[in-house]
């Protein structure tokens, strides 16, 4: 049978007998091999023996994770040998095919926390109900778990398909950019994130899945939740934050809240405006005599449009407030909207009711695109400036007669052939 001895004298003799599914390993309560020592991380790292040979993958740790003295993200162990966690060093045994202990020692192995789900650990009908499929009509809905750890992918995945009885089609990425990837090829009702990963943490992924698919529902699942990440992670869109369970009570809770969410049919809208008309949207707001803040976005503008009892109220948009805004905002071609909760406005800046104010908007629209369809005119030529009067010809004499030729009306009075004489005048 494989195992993990560990050889550090403070703590020399522990050992844990490994199985072929996930197992994490650290300081913290939930782990299924805990080692109380300082160096020790709370989630150190995960293990699996496969084919006689031992991966172990860092979750973050702090002071690493350490394989025949080189620190490793992931790596793989041979029989024989040693890993070192923090200050605590281990050595692999192999045996052949492994098996899944019963209990290990020196842990605290909570039951169904982080194995892979037996039929056993789910209760029975009779005692705790299975929950009702997530849709009636049976719908499968999609789910992504986004988490470092292979184990808690591998046992909470698995326990969701059970308690959803098959009703969720679960999906899993250990890291963000296998979740975004996963996400251009599924439509997805819910996304699970935890917050520390490396490269890209839940909180930057959970910003960045809210511009791409701002119609996907987000769940936060952390080990670690303080109230400053909660703040945050709610403040960034997620519907939820919770604790990482590491109890089968807890996964159930944990479970039932996630159905609830993934189930529940908003009256609201998001999407995007090359899919859904912000006309319409206005529109089914306010025939609903809704009240809302409908957020509208692209990477040119950011704006909102305050909606109180089916009334519009207020428009904002950069400088500009009011109608102007409001016309500026239904004239983008493309880009993002999102309903959000309702807050007064800093003032009331629009008095025309929503259908005075969509037939204006379209009405400049066709304004617009009629100027911009019509044929340019051409400005007729300038007429040419008037010739000046030409100078008049210099008189002739009176017995000048047009059509004469060169020579005409000559009169020879001399010649000269070396000596000047005179001649009688007549005309030649």
């Amino acid at each position: 049978m494989a195992r993990l001895v560990v050889i550090s004298a403070s703590l020399a003799g522990s050992v844990y007998e490994l199985g072929e599914t996930w197992a994490t390993i650290g300081r913290a309560d939930g782990n299924t091999f805990q080692i109380v020592e300082a160096s020790v991380s709370g989630r150190h790292c995960e293990v699996r023996v496969k084919d006689d040979k031992l991966t172990v993958r860092d979750l973050l740790s702090t002071n690493g994770t350490f394989i025949a003295g080189q620190k490793i993200s992931e790596g793989v162990v041979k029989p024989g040998q040693t890993l070192r966690l923090g200050d605590v060093e281990l050595r692999f045994e192999g045996s052949g095919p492994a098996v899944l202990s019963g209990a290990p020692f020196n842990s605290k192995m909570l039951a169904a926390s982080f194995a892979a789900p037996k039929p056993a650990t789910v209760p029975e009908k009779k005692t705790e109900p299975t929950p009702e499929p997530a849709d009636a009509a049976g719908k499968k809905f999609h789910v992504l778990f986004v988490d470092d750890s292979m184990a808690f992918l591998e046992s909470f995945g698995s326990l969701c398909m059970e308690f959803s009885n098959r009703t969720w089609q679960v999906h899993t990425a250990p890291s963000s950019d296998r979740a975004l990837a996963l996400m251009q090829q599924c439509l997805l009702d819910l996304v699970v994130l935890d917050i520390g990963m490396p490269m890209l943490d839940g909180l930057q992924l959970l910003g960045m899945i809210k511009r791409r698919h701002p119609g996907v529902k987000i769940a936060v699942m952390t080990g670690s939740a303080t109230e400053a990440k909660r703040a945050d992670a709610l403040g960034k869109g997620a519907e939820v934050f919770l604790e990482k369970p590491v109890t089968s009570e807890g996964m159930r809770m944990a479970f039932n809240v996630l159905n609830d969410l993934v189930a529940w049919h908003s009256d609201g809208f998001t999407g995007a405006l090359r899919q859904v008309g912000l006309q319409e949207i206005i529109q089914m707001e306010c025939n609903g005599r809704h009240t809302s803040i409908l957020e509208v976005r692209n990477p040119e503008m950011s704006g909102e449009i305050y909606i109180e009892a089916g009334v519009i109220t207020h428009a904002a948009v950069g400088q500009f407030t009011g109608e102007q805004a409001f016309r500026r905002l239904l004239s983008l071609k493309g880009g993002e909207f999102q309903l959000k909760p309702f807050k007064a406005p800093p003032q009331r800046t629009i008095t025309e009711g929503w259908e005075f104010l969509l037939l204006e908007a379209a009405r400049k629209a066709d304004e617009e695109t009629v100027v911009l369809k019509q044929p340019e005119v051409v400005p007729p030529p300038a007429p040419a400036a008037p010739t000046p009067p030409a100078a008049p010809a210099a008189e002739k004499p009176a017995d000048d007669v047009a059509g004469h030729d060169l020579g005409d009306e000559i009169v020879i009075v001399a010649t000269y052939d070396g000596q000047w004489k005179k001649e009688d005048g007549e005309k030649k």
